[in-house]
């Protein structure tokens, strides 16, 4: 078992994700220490708290999101693809029930459309990537901004044509936009993203869009970096309920043990490992955890 820092509190891990953060690292876009355990978002069951936590305790649900006091879950510190999981008592917040589900990890990531939509509202906006991602920023943000979607590949491009959204390709896209977002993962992007802002545009970077390098020439003279937060788990939610059930099972499974999460990876952009013992309680055997390979 790991030890609880003051401060921290210990969970029985409910649900975790293996999604871009991960894969970033995989690719090697985001380094990490050797040995680090994965999983940057996920649901845990508060199995006992470290000196000085005092509101919550045994028997609580909480949601963990990626980003916390200035670090990465699953990057600076272990994450959550394990059976069991230390996390600082700051990074964690209070799952109601009815947002408890084997998808609430994606419900959480999804969150950050929130502060994204009130970013782009009524604004020229250019959103690079055609993945998952890209579908369902596509869809969120459609009705609240001017919206066109450069695709770097193909993928998810003719579905997000279908929402009644301007496509093209990355390299035909011309003039300037107030707004661009980066789809994660996308190394190309990020170095020509900024010939596409206006003076003074923003350019916006999802939560799971791990350390990039921008290729700056002098213009824009000024910009504003944007990276919304994690909000509300309803927002993730309504995001994730309009996706087409044909995309979703192309893009997403879940998983009951540790082992399958590396195998289910090589083919989906996000893998949820939920174990059995999530509904219901129990224990586990053996304590196992996905650390990074190098």
């Amino acid at each position: 078992m790991p030890p609880i820092p003051e401060g921290w509190v210990l969970g029985k891990v409910m649900a975790a994700m293996f999604g871009p953060i991960e894969r970033a690292i995989v690719m090697g876009i985001q380094p990490i220490e050797p040995g680090r355990v994965l999983g940057s978002f996920g649901v845990m069951r508060i199995v006992e708290r470290g000196v000085g936590v005092e509101d919550l305790g045994p028997g609580q649900v909480v949601a963990v999101p990626a980003y916390c006091m200035d670090s990465i879950v699953g990057v600076d510190m272990d994450g959550l693809l394990a059976d069991y999981a230390p996390v600082p008592r700051k990074c964690v917040r209070l799952v109601p029930s009815e947002f408890l589900s084997p998808l609430t990890p994606l419900w959480l990531e999804f969150s950050f459309l929130e502060g994204l939509r009130e970013a782009v509202a009524g604004r020229d906006t250019l959103a690079i990537g055609c993945g998952f991602t890209g579908y369902v920023t596509a869809s969120y943000l459609r009705g609240v901004t001017n919206l066109t979607v450069a695709c770097v590949e193909r993928g998810l491009m003719e579905e997000i044509g279908k929402l009644g959204v301007r496509t093209m390709m990355l390299d035909s896209v011309e003039g300037s936009y107030d707004v661009v977002i980066l789809e994660p993962l996308s190394t190309y992007a990020t170095l020509v993203a900024l010939r596409f802002l206006k003076d003074g545009g923003v350019l916006a970077l999802p939560p799971t869009q791990p350390k990039i390098v921008l290729k700056y020439t002098g213009f824009p003279s000024s910009l504003t970096l944007f990276r919304p937060g994690f909000g509300n788990l309803a927002v993730g939610k309504e995001a994730i309920d309009a996706v087409p059930k044909k995309i979703m099972s192309q893009a997403v499974v879940t998983v009951k043990n540790l082992d399958e999460v590396r195998v289910m990876s090589r083919y989906y952009g996000r893998v949820i490992y939920m174990p059995k013992q999530m509904i219901g309680g129990g224990g586990s055997a053996q304590v196992k955890s996905l650390h990074a390979e190098h």
